[in-house]
């Protein structure tokens, strides 16, 4: 099986500057081979997507003397990029996403590594550890806040820098084991309700309080809002006020994912064998302008 763990790295300064540019070298290269496909298209009416084709196309760019500077980077994570920009296109022709967008250096940035990855636990039970990838020899310190299964193999990580300046790597391993494999009681299930009052209600009376979350930073984010929009676009208040948002942002998806992860794994403890979720149409949904907020927060 494939088990995924999330840590908050430390990097140092000069880590931070490698970190920024795969972050910036990565979404240069997404954004060059969509704009080649979209150009593409608009000429030909016929989608040209071929992986292959692009990574050789970017083998040349890289012996350029204009694009050389891409050499400073993983060439697994620039070509990793477009791996996903591929997927991105074949998930768009099967109508299971919208077409891809543009990278922005004001999102969320990040950039993935397919292998040669190393991580070592402290073995005096001290929570860091350290994580060894390529352009990377002197190892990134990471924050190792629950044991990894041992013999664990790692096949992948995502680095992700958040809008608040915070660093994170999400690191999959493949674990021995499978999944549970039995005969289901369908009459032993239990159906559970979504509303927004209660956050959710199972057929055997229990009920869920929704957090509403929202509601309690709505105030402190509509300041920090007033404040941000007054400052002048591109000065250092203006970036501090832009960062105070996030923060506040940040929080308030926190205590959201703390909220549903304790709840999942609460109701998903019962010795239930089928649990029945009804389908909604959210996007329907919040088009109600009396309830889209509350539906919103209760995510």
């Amino acid at each position: 099986m494939l088990k995924t763990y999330k840590f908050r790295i430390y990097p140092t300064n000069e880590q931070i500057h490698k970190l920024n540019q795969h972050f910036g070298h990565t979404r240069f290269v997404y954004n060059l081979f969509l704009e080649f496909a979209n150009n593409a298209y608009m000429n030909t009416k016929t989608p040209f997507i071929n992986y292959s084709l692009w990574c050789k196309i970017l083998a040349i760019l890289k012996r350029s003397e204009k694009y050389q500077w891409l050499n400073d980077v993983n060439s697994q994570s620039l070509q990793q990029s477009i791996k996903d920009l591929e997927t991105g296109f074949k998930r768009l022709f099967k109508k299971q996403a919208k077409h891809p967008k543009f990278k922005k250096k004001s999102s969320k940035q990040s950039f993935r590594v397919p292998q040669h990855i190393q991580l070592y636990e402290n073995e005096n039970n001290d929570k860091y550890g350290i994580l060894f990838v390529p352009k990377f020899k002197e190892g990134i310190k990471v924050r190792v806040h629950r044991k990894i299964i041992p013999n664990a193999k790692p096949k992948n990580c995502t680095f992700v820098k958040t809008p608040t300046g915070k660093y994170f790597v999400s690191i999959t391993f493949e674990v021995e084991g499978s999944y549970p494999e039995k005969d289901l009681d369908y009459e032993n299930s239990i159906g559970m309700d979504m509303g927004l009052k209660d956050f959710v209600v199972l057929s055997d009376g229990t009920k869920y309080q929704a957090p509403k979350v929202l509601r309690k930073y709505e105030r402190k984010l509509k300041h920090a809002y007033k404040i941000f929009s007054s400052k002048e676009q591109g000065s250092q208040n203006w970036e501090k006020a832009k960062l105070e948002v996030a923060r506040i942002h940040e929080k308030i998806k926190n205590i959201r994912e703390d909220f549903l992860h304790k709840l999942t794994k609460e109701i998903s403890e019962n010795q239930a064998d089928v649990f029945v979720v009804e389908t909604l149409n959210i996007k329907g949904m919040l088009k109600n302008r009396k309830l889209s907020k509350s539906i919103s927060d209760a995510s």
